[in-house]
């Protein structure tokens, strides 16, 4: 179609001449870069992909005409697609693959020339979501200033049966979230940062603030669904869940206990809990990622189910460290 491989670089070796332009894709480039953004072990994209891509992107309101490339001499060389959220980051997609004929400083500059735009919007962290398995890609994009922040295992399970919630103990109480409640919630999750194995690398990155944001966007917020449990009304754990774009599914945005909650079996009430929030809201799983060194999370999500489904590498970078 259109000459697709000599348009997406393919036969353009890195000793081709002339300098590389980065910038949002014209309306007739972004079929040909979402060829090359989709791409897998057996080349590129094909029409079903693309279609598919595009459909998934209209459901969850992706602006494909924010799609970037780096080209030279209108041959598009790489591509990325920003996809902002709340709480000032953004998700960058990428292909899952580099062809040998890519030339690095493509990737390099594109990179640097969204972070610069994106900074220039107030945005403070970049990520990547990388298949483990393409080691090359973690280290290309290494090379231009992104760091691993961990290797995301994706877990779940499906409920069999109904399941209630569990009993609560002396001294102990449920909150839902309101704005009344604001303070109380962020300050469990603040805390809940203290001596946590989960993603430490985001430590001081983020204000609490943007945290909040940035969970009350994943999937539709219902502040129904996000717990904060008090003992003797001392903040002691937040548990966040939201509707996920999985038919009949709880995604588990976050679970956090205070340092001096852990030990006592407050993690397996709040996992209580979450399940038996799945069969409250006549859904069927309950899903999570979870960082892989993190073992007492690890232990206590397996304890109560959950199985391994996926995983994918988490790569940040900090915009505001290249101001």
């Amino acid at each position: 179609m259109r000459g697709l491989s000599n348009l997406l670089g393919l036969r353009d070796g890195s000793g081709a001449q002339g300098p590389i332009d980065c910038r949002i894709a014209h309306a007739h480039e972004i079929e040909p870069a979402l060829r090359l953004l989709l791409c897998g072990p057996a080349g590129l994209a094909n029409d079903e992909q693309v279609l598919d891509f595009i459909s998934l992107a209209r459901d969850r309101g992706i602006n494909l005409n924010e799609l970037w490339v780096a080209h030279r001499n209108g041959t598009i060389l790489w591509t990325l697609l920003p996809v902002l959220s709340p709480g000032r980051t953004m998700l960058l997609f990428t292909p899952a693959r580099i062809s040998r004929q890519t030339p690095f400083d493509a990737v390099r500059q594109l990179v640097d020339a969204i972070s610069e735009h994106y900074r220039g919007q107030d945005v403070h962290l970049a990520q990547f979501l990388i298949d483990p398995a393409d080691r090359s890609i973690a280290n290309l994009y290494e090379k231009c200033g992104c760091i691993t922040l961990a290797e995301l295992l994706y877990l779940q399970r499906t409920l069999r049966r109904t399941i209630a919630r569990p009993p609560l103990g002396d001294g102990l109480s449920l909150v839902n979230y309101s704005r009344q409640a604001h303070s109380p919630f962020a300050d469990a999750i603040a805390r809940s940062y203290q001596q946590s194995l989960d993603c430490p690398a985001l430590n001081g990155l983020r204000n609490i603030e943007d945290v909040i944001a940035g969970h009350q966007a994943t999937g539709e917020f219902d502040p129904s669904l996000w717990f904060l449990l008090l003992e003797h009304n001392q903040p002691m754990a937040v548990l966040l869940l939201s509707d996920s774009v999985q038919p009949r599914t709880l995604e588990l945005v976050y679970l956090g206990l205070v340092v001096s909650a852990r030990g006592r079996g407050l993690g397996d009430f709040m996992m209580k809990l979450a399940l038996a929030a799945v069969s409250e809201h006549d859904c069927q799983t309950l899903s999570l990622a979870v960082d892989s060194r993190n073992t007492p999370a690890m232990n206590l999500y397996f304890r109560h189910g959950l199985t391994r489904v996926a995983s994918r590498l988490a790569m940040i970078r900090d915009l505001r460290g290249n101001a």
